[in-house]
């Protein structure tokens, strides 16, 4: 019986260019948002700004953002209230073998993106205000010829 000549194997190709990990932030992602929806007077106003999902698809972290910082306490209890809630529609809107735990944290990126633009609206309108002083000076010096 002769050999077979060492073959390499060749990578299967995927469906998809990216990771399960991504996958099931996606899922999770959706189905968190849509259960949010049905709760919808709990969740005013917030919105889930991404999804991470660890290495073993053991735990999801949802970052959300609020429209005012006013409602960042409001949103915060309401996913403490409704966890279980999110949990137990992540396991059935899914068919995952196990289901990521749920976590929830707000999106310190986007409240880090907020407290620049104010201070860089603080800062155009200080420029501002320094240029018409100085056109005022300038004005008012009587100039040299």
């Amino acid at each position: 019986m002769a050999r077979r000549p060492n073959r390499r194997r060749r990578a299967m190709p995927t469906a998809h260019r990216y990771e399960r990990t991504d996958r099931v932030a996606q899922l999770v992602r959706s189905v968190v948002a849509s259960e949010m929806e049905r709760l919808d007077e709990a969740f005013e106003g917030t919105v889930i700004t991404g999804v991470e999902v660890d290495r073993e698809l053991s735990v999801a972290v949802v970052y959300y953002d609020v429209r005012d910082d006013d409602a960042a306490g409001s949103a915060a209890a309401a996913f403490d209230e409704h966890h279980h809630r999110l949990q137990r529609a992540l396991g059935a809107g899914t068919s995952l073998r196990r289901t990521p735990t749920l976590r929830f944290r707000r999106d310190q990126g986007a409240v880090a993106a907020e407290r620049i633009e104010d201070l860089l609206a603080g800062l155009s309108g200080e420029h501002h205000e320094s240029e018409l002083a100085d056109n005022a000076a300038e004005r008012d010096e009587p100039g040299e010829r």
